[in-house]
């Protein structure tokens, strides 16, 4: 559809439902609801029975006809960040799907056909946003893969001098009088322990 309107439309002039249907042996219906979705991801400008290329979906078409790589390259771009890249990201995190699970995942909550979140796959494997792998299970691709969760404190017991050295200056002048000689007194313990030795010399 996309290629359609481009060749009926151009880069900015609408098409008929009417007209892009005849063009690709389609019901009116088929063409608007493929047009819903292709207003919400961007390429069409919205319009009623009618519709435009935007200028990412224009510069799509184009690449299409020139570069396959550099357009499947533009729209991974164009729905970095998309709901259905986000929801995809979250179900794939843990590790290939096969298709059919992951189209269902896509489409649950979405109203029309089921056939909806295997167009969805389709169209992000086109957009590189996924991988087939050698089996067929769908994949992240490695530069998308979240990366895993790094406590920010090791593990273990705190250290002994933790609350010393994570407490600011700010927090030391606030402290009551009698926590703050409390705290002097436990840095002059710990600088004393740290301090190194110096031999008494003997008639000192």
């Amino acid at each position: 559809m996309v290629d359609v309107l481009y060749v009926l439309g151009g880069d900015g002039r609408p098409a008929s439902a009417r007209d892009i249907a005849a063009r690709m042996n389609l019901s009116h219906k088929s063409v608007a609801g493929v047009a819903g979705f292709l207003i919400h991801s961007g390429l069409f400008q919205p319009g009623r029975g009618a519709w435009a290329l935007t200028e990412a979906g224009a510069a799509l078409a184009r690449l299409r006809a020139t570069d396959s790589a550099r357009a499947r390259l533009h729209l991974r771009d164009l729905w970095q960040g998309s709901w259905f890249q986000q929801r995809a990201g979250q179900r794939l995190a843990a590790g290939p799907l096969e298709e059919k699970e992951l189209a269902n995942h896509l489409r649950a909550g979405l109203q029309g056909q089921a056939e909806r979140g295997v167009f969805l796959v389709e169209w992000m494997v086109y957009a590189l946003l996924l991988e087939r792998d050698e089996s067929g299970d769908l994949r992240l691709p490695a530069d998308q893969v979240p990366p895993p969760e790094v406590d920010a404190q090791p593990a273990g017991p705190p250290g002994i001098f933790d609350p010393l050295l994570n407490t600011s200056a700010a927090e030391i002048t606030a402290l009551p009088d009698d926590e703050f000689i409390a705290l002097m007194g436990a840095y002059r313990t710990v600088f004393a322990a740290l301090a190194p030795k110096i031999p008494r010399q003997q008639g000192a």
